[in-house]
């Protein structure tokens, strides 16, 4: 059999002003293809009066927790150290040029970005009104089957749910805790899941119960827990005012990756009622814990879908009077 490329040598791709465009536009291939794959969605690429509008993607994808809503979202694919560098701690930097650009059109964008020598990829999601300063994007940036339920969150900020809990009252606290415990005990089993505009459906499990309710925690934090739980439901409905990450970390294990994430919602807008009926202003805090699980090799697998398994459970909730 003849082979007719032997005389050739094996090199690696150059990388100079030469090549830029051809790498650029492979690079923006190979991460858009990653991107509709991890999301199991369906894309459009995007066509010249797109591109002059700085979008390259147009994907779609079902919705992780609102039956029958598909997601719309637009991306820019970008590629090299001129929009994005990955960091030692991992993760990777966005630039400014990379915000910038993708803050030209009136929408939210999520940018792609792809490390050409290494061929990781990573996202960001830019609203119209955010900064365009460089940032800092955390490992669980990367492309990955875990970024639907992200993309999910990120595209609630816009969202018309109720905000903050505005509306909701806590009621005066019981001076007796057991009959409080047993109050919030009844409400607590009834309530067995909550459906959270950014997070999905929350579990009410053993785990929150005993986490708020071990020996080693204080009675004034209990009795904060015990009067917040039965306004709990109403609460977790609202956007929240502030979320933050507080901890994520990845483990492997049977050729699995488990993503654990902590959340801290902070709904700052509820109302605590007093024993003279006097309303003030309280903070809810809620914490909870997410876990997705997916195959570490999920890029090989054309049933991915069925392998992806999620779970949010809370961990605590209690009140803080501003």
């Amino acid at each position: 059999m003849s082979r007719f490329l032997t005389s050739i040598a094996v090199a690696e791709p150059l990388q100079t002003s030469a090549e830029n465009a051809i790498n650029g536009r492979d690079a923006e291939s190979f991460v858009m293809a990653r991107c509709l794959l991890a999301c199991r969605g369906e894309g459009q690429w995007g066509s010249r009066e797109d591109d002059n509008s700085k979008i390259d993607m147009i994907m779609s994808i079902e919705h992780p927790w609102c039956p029958k809503e598909r997601m719309l979202i637009l991306c820019q694919a970008k590629s090299g150290a001129s929009y994005g560098r990955m960091e030692k701690r991992g993760g990777f930097k966005l630039f400014k040029r990379a915000k910038t650009r993708a803050r030209r059109t009136n929408h939210a964008v999520c940018i792609l970005w792809v490390d050409r020598d290494t061929n990781h990829s990573f996202w960001a999601y830019v609203h119209p009104d955010s900064t365009a300063t460089a940032q800092n994007y955390g490992n669980h940036h990367r492309i990955g089957p875990a970024m639907v339920y992200d993309l999910a969150r990120s595209m609630s900020h816009a969202s018309g749910n109720r905000r903050g809990g505005r509306g909701v009252i806590i009621p005066e606290t019981m001076p007796d805790l057991k009959a409080s415990r047993s109050k919030a005990i009844a409400s607590y089993r009834s309530h067995k899941v909550v459906r959270s505009p950014v997070l999905g459906d929350i579990e009410f499990t053993k785990h929150g119960w005993r986490h708020m309710f071990r020996k080693s925690r204080s009675a004034s934090s209990k009795q904060a827990s015990l009067g917040l739980i039965p306004r709990l439901p109403a609460i977790l409905q609202h956007q929240p005012s502030t979320m933050a990450l507080l901890d994520v970390r990845f483990e492997r294990e049977c050729e699995l990756e488990t993503r654990t994430a902590e959340y801290l919602l902070k709904f700052r807008d509820v109302r605590r009622r007093s024993a003279l009926g006097v309303d003030t202003t309280t903070t809810a805090h809620v914490r909870v814990i997410e876990e997705i699980r997916y195959p570490q090799r999920w890029y090989r697998s054309a049933m991915l879908s069925q392998q992806i398994k999620r779970r949010v459970i809370l961990k605590s909730a209690y009140y803080k009077d501003v």
